[in-house]
């Protein structure tokens, strides 16, 4: 395990978040170092996850609902998901990739009105990769497409076009591992008797048959996408009191840069870049100038330089010129380039990348896209300065950062991702691979690669074990040698940059042909002549000798020994002018040979010197407008001078009326502390009356309980009365029935003899 601060020990810790992630977690740990925030990974890897994995979830969406409209519909609702989510909860096992996936097949499968499986007329309509130049027939990939059962093609799009592990699948699907792959193992069963039947028998060639079924065209990013990170920041914003921002111009993976007027230098525009992290700490902010300092410690045409620098809400922003032009992505949209127009682009490239490794930094990410072609007033309109961008993932030979963009990965760069046991040493021979697969690709477009139905990890296998092929197109096969080395996978066998720049000449071969050949034709032709002249006239004199030699032994009957002697003579003479005349020949022909390397190497060094006056020429002219910033400056010096003593002046205005403030408010602090003081006494009376008010409750309390008693007695007592007064009538009572009750000892009442009742008077 390494140390803390090194790759290694990053990849440990972030291990536990899922094996599917290997790429991803790795690329987040690189960039973590590089920004030197070892502790911000896992924010790094949210902040990322979902746009690493976007293009196949589109086209998974897309193949399963049938329509490419509702894949754009639960992108949306998956981005919101990822935003919501929390780090640790996203990232736990068994990773990012396979919580996207169960979410992104739930939100099909849960949705008010479950959807139906794609008709094969709906999936023929879908816009599907166009047929790579390895296939030659699209019948193997449409039976995959569309003669597999909809589970079947599911299981195998997941397992292989999205390259999801037996442990994500479960995880997706809700099952056992050892079911989803027994599962797996019968759709893969289907799908090898489909390819069969359609002429594709090679077991090793199954996966990538696969992957090219599943893959649809990849969705353009428009210019104006939204970054994920951060807002953007509005319009008129004004940085470092002299900037104002007028445009986004671009998105990056560290900073967005800004199209802003320089307020202090009137028409002046510059490009502005604002890192999207804040730095809080010191430490950060060192970190936060790492780019800055790789910029300024190379200096060459052909790299952005930097003008100025700060910090705006703790945020690194800096300042770079301003460029008219397009990047050489943009300008391959329209047509490739021509062999001449690739050496004048791709020959200063290469010497910017020369000086940089001489300086001991790395880009890391050499792609079309951050290959400026700057237009600069003064050279005219067809003249083009290639400018090399973005060095945020730039990297110190000291430095084992790992990072840049897959298609444009050497294969030693792919290897540090992929499963290889061997991880060989990263080193500046990854710039020139890149360079040279950038060239490939612009006199070339239409052959580059891309990463089939969003596969990047299989894409990366590939790449660390072989590397793109050299162009094929007609005008361009003589070059297959020098690109077999430029894009060697050995990268000890590449060129160094400055040797590339040298061999890029080799795009100018058949038209220094063509030169030479007039060259020599031009001193050839009249040798061959006079040469012809010469055979001519000794062929003459042989005959004319030969006439002789007949009429002298007509005449003087010679002998034929005499006369096989002059005849052997003559052949004689006529050997040596033969032999005269080709060695005359060899020597001239070398001589040619000669002439044309000397022509070659004169042709190379009036480019070079065409080169030195044209960095001559641009030095003068950015040395000239030195000058007159320099000017500029000075004037506006003795402005803001001038501003300065006003401003000292309305400064001791502002300190007299300060110190009268100051006095003030120290009159007014002392009426305070009397009014605090006077709270505070109110504040005891205040205690003093509550503790009054507690001793007052305390005897209202024992009153009412006496009160209480009393009126408990006094219940008691009219009770008494109550029970005395009842008491009182029932002795009345009786007293009256007494009083009523006759004595025995009265007489009796009058009474009527007649009529036997009692008188009225008794």
């Amino acid at each position: 395990m390494g140390t803390p601060g090194t790759v290694p020990f990053l990849l440990n810790q972030l291990r536990p978040l899922g094996k599917g992630d290997a790429a991803l977690t790795q690329a987040a740990a690189s960039i973590a170092l590089s920004n030197g925030q070892p502790q911000t990974i896992v924010d790094v890897l949210h902040g990322r996850a979902f746009r690493y994995y976007a293009e196949g979830l589109r086209q998974y969406l897309a193949i399963r609902t049938g329509s490419t409209e509702r894949a754009e519909h639960y992108l949306a609702k998956l981005r919101a998901f990822v935003a919501k989510a929390e780090s640790d909860e996203l990232l736990q096992a068994p990773g990012v990739r396979a919580r996207l996936y169960r979410a992104a097949r739930g939100y099909m499968h849960n949705q008010s009105r479950p959807h139906e499986a794609p008709t094969k007329d709906v999936l023929e309509a879908l816009p599907w990769r166009a047929l790579p130049s390895a296939h030659h027939s699209t019948s193997p990939l449409n039976g995959l497409r569309f003669d597999l059962s909809t589970e079947d093609s599911e299981l195998l799009e997941l397992r292989h076009a999205r390259e999801l592990s037996i442990e994500e699948l479960a995880f997706v699907y809700g099952k056992p591992p050892e079911l989803m792959e027994e599962r797996v193992d019968a759709a893969m069963a289907q799908a090898q008797q489909i390819l069969s039947e359609h002429g594709v028998s090679d077991a090793s060639r199954f996966g990538r048959v696969i992957i090219e079924a599943f893959a649809l065209e990849a969705a353009p990013r428009a210019p104006g996408e939204k970054n994920e990170i951060v807002e953007p920041l509005s319009n008129g914003t004004i940085v470092g009191g002299r900037y104002s921002i007028e445009a986004r111009v671009g998105l990056g993976a560290f900073g967005d840069v800004y199209r802003a007027k320089d307020t202090e230098v009137p028409g002046h525009v510059v490009a502005l870049k604002m890192l999207h992290q804040p730095a809080h700490s010191k430490s950060a902010k060192q970190s936060a100038l790492r780019e800055l300092r790789l910029i300024a410690s190379v200096f060459h045409p052909s790299i952005v330089q930097f003008k100025d620098h700060g910090w705006f809400e703790e945020r690194l922003w800096f300042v770079m010129p301003w460029y008219d032009g397009e990047t050489l992505e943009s300008r391959l949209q329209r047509e490739p380039l021509s062999r001449a127009e690739a050496l004048s682009i791709f020959q200063p490239l290469a010497r910017a990348l020369a000086a940089m490794h001489a300086a001991g930094v790395r880009h890391q990410d050499v792609k079309p896209e951050n290959i400026f072609l700057a237009r600069i007033p003064g050279f005219g309109t067809e003249e083009v300065t290639p400018v090399l961008l973005d060095l945020g993932v730039a990297a110190t030979e000291a430095e084992m950062v790992v990072a840049g963009t897959p298609t444009y990965f050497a294969p030693e760069v792919a290897a540090q991702f992929a499963t290889v046991e061997s991880k060989p040493v990263v080193n500046n021979k990854a710039d020139v691979f890149a360079l040279a697969l950038s060239l490939r690709n612009a006199l070339e477009p239409e052959t580059q690669d891309d990463v089939a139905a969003g596969a990047v990890d299989t894409f990366i296998e590939n790449r660390s074990k072989e590397t793109p092929g050299a162009p094929s197109r007609k005008g361009l096969k003589y070059l297959a040698p020098f690109f077999d080395r430029w894009l060697s996978l050995d990268a000890a066998e590449r060129p160094t940059a400055e040797e590339l720049a040298g061999e890029f000449t080799a795009l100018s071969l058949p038209e220094e042909r063509r030169k030479r050949v007039k060259t020599i034709l031009r001193w050839t032709i009249p040798m061959a002549l006079a040469l012809l002249g010469a055979s001519g006239a000794a062929v003459t004199v042989f005959y004319q000798q030969a006439e002789t030699q007949r009429e002298v032994a007509q005449q003087a009957k010679l002998t034929a020994s005499d006369l096989r002697r002059d005849l052997a003579d003559t052949r004689e003479i006529a050997e040596q002018l033969e032999l005269r005349y080709e060695q005359s020949r060899l020597t001239r022909t070398e001589l040619a040979k000669r002439l044309a390397r000397t022509d070659g190497e004169v042709a190379a060094l009036e480019t070079q010197l065409k080169d030195e006056e044209r960095r001559l020429t641009r030095t003068r002219e950015k040395l000239a407008q030195n000058r007159q910033e320099k000017a500029t400056i000075e004037q506006h010096l003795s402005e803001t001078e001038r501003d300065l003593s006003a401003t000292e002046r309305s400064l001791a205005g502002a300190n007299q009326k300060l110190a009268a403030t100051v006095q003030k408010l120290s009159t007014e602090q002392e009426r305070g502390e009397l009014i605090q003081r006077r709270l505070d006494r109110e504040g005891e009376r205040r205690l003093e009356l509550q503790g009054e008010m507690a001793a007052l409750d305390a005897r209202l309390n024992a009153e009412l309980s006496k009160t209480k008693a009393l009126q408990d007695s006094v219940a008691r007592a009219v009770a008494a009365r109550s029970r005395a007064e009842l008491e009182l009538e029932f002795a009345q009572d009786e007293l009256r029935a007494l009083r009523d009750r006759p004595s025995p000892h009265a007489p009796e009442p009058d009474s009527d003899p007649s009529s036997g009742q009692p008188t009225p008077g008794s």
